[in-house]
């Protein structure tokens, strides 16, 4: 399989693998929220470029859960251009911390293995066996 390193961000990987396409991400420390905005448009413009609506987020680093303006700002203006831009099934699986995923039905993500959001796919997991299982059972 060849994996291509695209990120142009010191804290942030991304990598493409094309078969089967899986656009890679992963932080090397805790973001900000600011740096996470400028990862999501780093990784929709790879994804655009590759064509390629299957992604795995390696956030295990953040050992708490970010603010709520700014997963308010991925539910109501992210996610959607994410589905008009891919197109509907595109499919996120986000890799996190323990304490974060026991956080986030107060967030708002109350099917934390199936959630949908304008279009979009969302599994959150804490085990990357377990993300790649999620998102293979996504494929058609």
């Amino acid at each position: 399989m060849k994996e291509l390193s695209l990120s142009a961000l010191a804290h942030y990987a991304i990598t493409y693998e094309p078969c089967p396409p899986l656009l890679r991400g992963c932080n090397s420390r805790q973001l900000s929220a600011e740096e996470i905005t400028e990862t999501c448009e780093l990784l929709l413009s790879t994804a655009r470029h590759y064509g390629c609506r299957y992604w795995l987020l390696d956030g295990r680093s953040h050992q708490q859960a970010q603010p709520q303006a700014l997963h308010d700002w991925m539910r109501d203006e992210y996610f959607p251009r994410l589905s008009r831009e891919l197109g509907s099934g595109t499919c996120l699986c986000f890799l996190v911390a323990e304490p974060v995923w026991a956080g986030l039905p107060a967030l708002g993500y109350g099917q934390l293995q199936n959630g949908f959001v304008h279009g979009v796919r969302m599994g959150w997991l804490t085990e990357q066996a377990a993300a790649l299982d999620w998102l293979a059972r996504q494929r058609p």
